[in-house]
């Protein structure tokens, strides 16, 4: 079972997009077409492409820089821990690092972690995300190694959800739907990206943050295959309207992500886009100074208590 927070908690669901920039219109973005993410134009009120940028109450929408100030493409387990610390782990590690954390990032994340940090000061943290024994072993089996967001659970000593909490709809495969789990054996039949979103915006109303990652978006850049990236564009876009209309009162939605990717199909490598940093509900306002992926967990931890 989820505990329940104190009511005067503010509650965050931090949902990263892994891979979505900003960028320019034109037949290689297939975010120039509004009917890609219609849910989500149609809340902005402006195009998602380079600049957009709105505010309103309970609502923004900004471009965020996630170069960092450090030259060359950004990369994942710089940008995905400067996200999760406020660090600029790139500077930290002097480049921009791919892929995995390893055990200088390390150094980030175990003191300054979000999870941690929000532990500290009395509030509770979940990572929202299916996870399985097979991970685990292949991680002991030197297969693949910890990603940002295990080690951010990890080192706050938080529970991984398994299958039996995805099966009591407590839990999200990464996908959104679990069609990938299903095929390994490692979930039960596909759901639809609305009940996803239900389920998420349900554990968002009983954690102070609670941390959802989707890969589809990076996957379907590297892919460049304009059909298949509207479909995981589409699938995402469904996903966010519903966990917006099943939003608790005191929970504010944020949705960032780390590095460009799906927005350029023009090549398969990341991209020097900004990145959207959409935020909806009571706590909107209080982003609107952030100006790249090292303000998200400052802002989170300045406003825990603030409703």
């Amino acid at each position: 079972m989820v505990p329940h927070t104190a009511l005067e908690t503010a509650r965050f669901i931090v949902l990263f997009l892994d891979g979505l920039g900003l960028g320019t219109a034109g037949s290689h973005n297939p975010l120039s077409d509004p009917a890609t993410m219609p849910a989500m134009g149609s809340l902005s009120g402006v195009p998602l492409l380079a600049g957009a940028q709105v505010r309103r109450p309970n609502f923004l929408l900004k471009p965020i820089d996630a170069t960092l100030g450090v030259p060359g493409l950004p990369q994942s387990a710089t940008g995905q821990t400067a996200l999760y610390t406020g660090h600029n782990a790139a500077k930290f590690r002097g480049r921009h690092q791919t892929g995995f954390a390893n055990g200088s990032l390390r150094q980030l994340i175990e003191p300054y972690g979000l999870f941690r940090q929000v532990l500290a000061q009395g509030g509770t943290a979940t990572l929202a995300n299916l996870y399985s024994p097979a991970y685990f072993e292949a991680i002991a089996q030197r297969r693949w190694r910890y990603s940002v967001c295990t080690l951010l659970n990890m080192t706050a000593g938080l529970p991984f959800r398994m299958q039996y909490e995805y099966e009591q709809g407590e839990a999200v495969f990464w996908d959104i739907t679990g069609e990938i789990a299903s095929s390994r054996g490692i979930a039960t039949p596909p759901i639809s990206p609305e009940l996803a979103g239900k389920i998420l915006a349900n554990l968002g109303r009983c954690y102070s943050v609670t941390l959802f990652e989707c890969y589809l978006s990076d996957y379907a850049g590297h892919g460049q295959a304009c059909d298949r990236a509207v479909t995981v564009l589409q699938r995402i876009d469904r996903f966010l309207a519903a966990v917006i209309d099943s939003l608790g009162s005191q929970t504010t939605l944020i949705v960032v992500s780390d590095h460009g990717n799906v927005e350029d199909l023009s090549t398969k490598r990341h991209t020097l886009n900004a990145v959207p940093l959409w935020v909806v509900g009571p706590a909107a306002a209080a982003f609107t100074e952030v100006q790249d992926l090292t303000g998200i967990t400052p802002t989170i931890l300045a406003h825990q208590f603030c409703l």
